[in-house]
């Protein structure tokens, strides 16, 4: 099977979103993929295909005010809230029946909130290099916080982002994404990760198919409180060998399928 790439803009609460999907000639089910803090749908050009191949169709988007998607004027859009009700919108324009859903880091913190919300709309929950609450160490978010007020998105990066992607493969993505990105989104982003609660429980009770996915060498969450997040909510742990925080980027091959292989399961 040989994967296809499409984008579209889709109206979800009233206001467009930037839709990709990667998609082969033969889908056995439909999956949808968050992105993590500051990123975008692009996240997953490298497992997107792969997962395509595997017979899913794999639907992501820009979270709302990051890349592509415009900036919104609602003062409650970049909540974890609204971003799960795009989400569930999302599902109902697209007509998908009970997705498989998949969130990287902030999007898994999203993709619990959307889980606890509609349980019965998805047939699997993933959460990869996420948590079950704020890391013991949420400096870098507090500095953020208290750094970036004031700063237009330009002089954020030229002062406080760029030095972080000298070297990077994709560094024209990285700065492109974020000079159209909002700074209300990046701060409302900031301050979830650094004091948002537990759903744990709360998921736990619906029942929903979860797994826990991370790379060995993932330093935003303690292994050991995945590992017992993992625990809670009685799901598999999978650890990609040789990866970081963004084990969809550092191994995409064992990373798509560890991800393919549960949703076959399910």
């Amino acid at each position: 099977m040989v994967a296809t790439t499409t984008q579209q803009s889709v109206i979800l609460q009233g206001e467009p979103v930037a839709v990709k999907v990667y998609q082969s000639d033969h889908c056995k089910a439909d999956a949808i993929l968050v992105h993590g803090f500051t990123g975008s749908k692009e996240d997953f050009d490298f497992i997107g295909p792969l997962l395509a191949e595997r017979g899913y169709r794999v639907t992501t988007f820009d979270n709302r005010g990051q890349y592509q998607s415009p900036h919104s004027l609602r003062e409650d859009a970049y909540t974890t809230a609204s971003i799960a009700r795009d989400i569930i919108e999302l599902v109902a324009h697209l007509k998908m029946d009970k997705p498989h859903l998949f969130g990287h880091s902030l999007g898994g913190v999203i993709a619990q909130v959307t889980a606890a919300t509609s349980p019965d709309t998805f047939a699997s929950l993933t959460l990869m290099c996420s948590g079950p609450k704020p890391g013991p160490d949420t400096s870098d978010l507090q500095s953020m916080l208290e750094q970036f007020p004031g700063h237009t998105m330009e002089s954020a990066w030229d002062k406080l982002m760029s030095p972080g992607y000298i070297g990077h493969p994709r560094i024209d993505l990285m700065k492109s994404r974020w000079l159209a990105s909002d700074m209300r989104s990046v701060l409302t982003h900031a301050e979830i990760l650094a004091t948002f609660p537990s759903r744990t429980k709360e998921i736990a009770a619906t029942g929903i198919a979860a797994h826990v996915i991370y790379g060995d060498g993932d330093d935003r969450w303690p292994l050991e409180m995945q590992d017992q997040m993992a625990s809670d909510l009685l799901a598999p742990v999978t650890v990609i060998a040789d990866a970081g925080h963004c084990p969809n980027e550092d191994q995409p091959s064992a990373t798509a399928k560890a991800i393919a292989d549960f949703w076959d399961l399910h």
